[in-house]
């Protein structure tokens, strides 16, 4: 009787544990924006975005890396592949918190029309296992 007691607690646990909450990711659009910006011969782009946990949970560790949806754009960047094998640190939000990552890149030359990057970068969060858990597009452009 004694170990049908603990085999129940132990099942009742685990189906509370599946069931709990997970956090809630995503990005505060007002402070999400790209910077470009030049100084003498350099010209370089800072990725600057507010992630918000709306749950009570904290998240697991995630990691948020830049994905670049236009060759054009992928071109000024001087090591474009930087951009691509990004293993940026890991971070985590507690419940009803907001953690700010930022990363800054050096150009080849500087773009045309900045505003031309609105809409082609993206930020992609994934968990401890590659998994993509949250998905946004950077719109707000800043020229400095």
């Amino acid at each position: 009787m004694k170990q049908l007691w603990i085999l129940s607690l132990t099942s009742f646990f685990l189906i509370l544990t599946a069931c709990a909450p997970e956090a809630e990711i995503s990005h505060v659009e007002e402070e999400t924006d790209i910077h470009v910006f030049s100084e003498e011969d350099e010209t370089a782009i800072s990725f600057s975005a507010l992630m918000s946990n709306q749950s009570e949970r904290p998240s697991d560790e995630l990691v948020l890396n830049w994905e670049v949806n236009d060759d054009e754009v992928l071109d000024l960047f001087s090591e474009p592949d930087l951009l691509e094998e990004s293993e940026s640190d890991s971070f985590s939000v507690d419940g009803g918190e907001r953690f700010m990552v930022s990363e800054t890149y050096l150009l080849e030359e500087a773009p045309e029309d900045p505003e031309a990057l609105s809409g082609v970068i993206d930020g992609v969060v994934t968990n401890e296992d590659g998994e993509e858990v949250y998905r946004f597009t950077m719109d707000q452009v800043e020229e400095a």
